[in-house]
């Protein structure tokens, strides 16, 4: 262990300095996929005054790759049966239509007013993102967290939504009811800190609080909730899984009691009433957040 902490400031000293950073600069330039993994291996012994550089980098990464994989066609949206049907509107009903009009049908008597069309109208979601950072997940998610809560701020830029972190504790990142930089986002989540205990429940509680901020429609309101299922402190998350109006859970296998942890995710899906989507490492779960969200 001593080894490896002298490694770890021996490497920092080479990056912090003006060529460590103008070397950095360069690379990222050019992909840069790697520099949030560069800047949380740094990010305590570097100093303040190129800290601040290889968070930048770090973030632009984040950014780039979350427009990427973002498909900022993808939205909530819901059908609407109406008693008309307009030149332009791509879909009709044909049960509505044969339901009001069964005799002009069989007259052969029917015109573009006897005809009902859909419209499809976008849904105004209210989501609040639970994102695991204790130590159990801490390797694995932390640094995807923040490509995570991109995504979403992306696919959700005209719609209401909370990022929750929670360990331990739980803290609110963003609250659901106000605007806040993404920018800003990600540089906290960046600097976060992860705590070895897990309190699934408290960052339940605290996304609860947030969802409860907004009393209108039911349905367009949910929580998306992102661990291994693996806790240690705390009641049982599945007590206040039921309170809510729908949530999901995204699952991946926890490097101890995996399927343990598997099964715990999938109760509180199903006590939340919500779909279960499982993943095999950290980096799928960007895209599972996209499908989610595709069908919600």
């Amino acid at each position: 262990m001593g080894l490896l902490k002298a490694n770890v400031y021996a490497s920092t000293d080479a990056l912090d300095t003006e060529e460590g950073v103008q070397f950095f600069s360069e690379k990222a330039a050019e992909s840069g996929d790697f520099m949030p993994e560069v800047y949380f291996f740094i990010r305590r012994p570097i100093s303040e005054k190129y800290k601040s550089v290889f968070r930048r980098l770090a973030r632009q990464s984040i950014l780039k790759l979350s427009l990427k994989i973002t498909s900022r066609g993808i939205r909530g949206q819901f059908k609407k049966t109406v008693p008309y049907y307009q030149m332009g509107m791509p879909e009709f009903s044909m049960d509505e239509t044969i339901q009001h009009n069964p005799l002009k049908i069989y007259e052969r008597n029917l015109n573009y007013q006897d005809i009902y069309g859909i419209e499809r109208k976008r849904q105004k979601r209210k989501v609040v993102l639970l994102l695991d950072t204790s130590g159990s997940m801490y390797g694995r998610l932390l640094l995807n967290a923040a490509l995570t809560t991109s995504v979403l701020a992306y696919n959700m830029e005209k719609e209401d939504f909370s990022i929750v972190l929670f360990n331990s504790t739980a803290m609110v990142m963003k609250k659901i009811n106000k605007k806040r930089p993404i920018i800003s986002i990600i540089d906290d989540i960046l600097d976060s800190e992860a705590v070895g205990f897990t309190n699934i429940y408290i960052g339940l509680e605290k996304g609860l609080k947030e969802l409860r901020k907004i009393r209108e429609n039911r349905k367009s309101r949910f929580g998306i909730l992102i661990t291994d299922g693996i806790y240690n402190r705390g009641e049982d998350p599945v007590i206040l899984a039921k309170k809510y109006p729908k949530l999901h859970v995204i699952g991946m296998p926890a490097d101890n009691d995996a399927d343990q942890g598997i099964e715990k995710c999938k109760e509180i899906a199903k006590a939340g009433r919500g779909k279960f989507y499982a993943v095999n490492d950290y980096k799928e779960i960007p895209r599972a957040l996209i499908e989610l969200l595709s069908q919600t």
